[in-house]
């Protein structure tokens, strides 16, 4: 009976995960192994149960159930609230990645680009890259600076809260965007709201400096942090589309 708990268990947490998983775009790896382990702890955790108790199909369904949704909680939410400490690259020239996340866009704007929006007319800087990163529940939200510089502009967008599966989600939904200038160039950054999040934290003031990586804001729960980043001389965009990224370590780009 321990082994057909067991493999329950396993059946009903991929059942029940894979779909949200892939509906919030987790990673495939993370998720597989996530389902995979959560699996294991509802299958021990039902089994140790079964073992003091007798209990009926039905109550070992429901064990199996309650311990899945515990034990996912109490998962996502330490992923969730993770904070930790990284040294960014000891380089020159360099953008780092302002969040974690996947690359959902990279595209080039113009100086007469039809895609103008208050994040790009807050820069006025001509031909550039918009760099999209997708941070799912499961990344850690704190956003780095991409570069060290002084905070020219801290502005607060109320908006609504859509599913950033929209196109023009992040053109409609709650935001914040801020403007870094290193003396030579500006970056803008636009964090942005999702369906779930209701909050978003900035830990930075206009004309404050920041150094390279430093702690700049956060967004609870699923959400998006776009990054405008300048034509610069001999600019290398480092990433691609789909590319898992973190804040504060993965080089975005580099210039002369």
């Amino acid at each position: 009976m321990g082994f057909v708990i067991f493999i329950s268990s396993l059946l009903l947490s991929i059942i029940i995960l894979f779909p949200l998983a892939k509906k919030f775009e987790i990673r495939k790896k993370l998720s597989c192994f996530g389902i995979l382990v959560l699996g294991c702890l509802v299958g021990f955790s039902t089994i140790l149960v079964w073992a003091i108790h007798e209990l009926s199909i039905r109550t070992i369904f429901l064990f199996e159930l309650g311990f899945l949704i515990l034990f996912t909680g109490i998962i996502g939410l330490y992923r969730f609230y993770r904070d930790p400490e990284r040294i960014p690259p000891n380089r020159e020239n360099i953008i780092l990645a302002p969040a974690d996340g996947f690359i959902k866009y990279i595209k080039k704007l113009t100086v007469h680009s039809s895609q103008s929006t208050d994040f790009i007319d807050a820069l006025d800087i001509g031909q550039s890259w918009l760099i999209g990163i997708t941070m799912t529940y499961l990344d850690v939200h704190i956003n780095r600076s991409p570069i060290a510089g002084k905070i020219l502009l801290v502005k607060h967008i109320s908006g609504k809260f859509l599913s950033l599966k929209k196109e023009d989600a992040p053109n409609k939904n709650k935001r914040v965007i801020l403007v870094i200038d290193n003396g030579n160039f500006k970056i803008g950054l636009q964090l942005i709201a999702s369906r779930m999040v209701r909050k978003i934290l900035v830990w930075v003031n206009v004309n404050e400096s920041v150094e390279l990586g430093k702690r700049i804001g956060k967004i609870v729960f699923g959400s998006q942090t776009d990054i405008i980043i300048p034509e610069l001389p001999e600019l290398k965009i480092n990433v691609h589309e789909g590319k898992q990224v973190y804040a504060g370590l993965t080089v975005l780009a580099e210039y002369q």
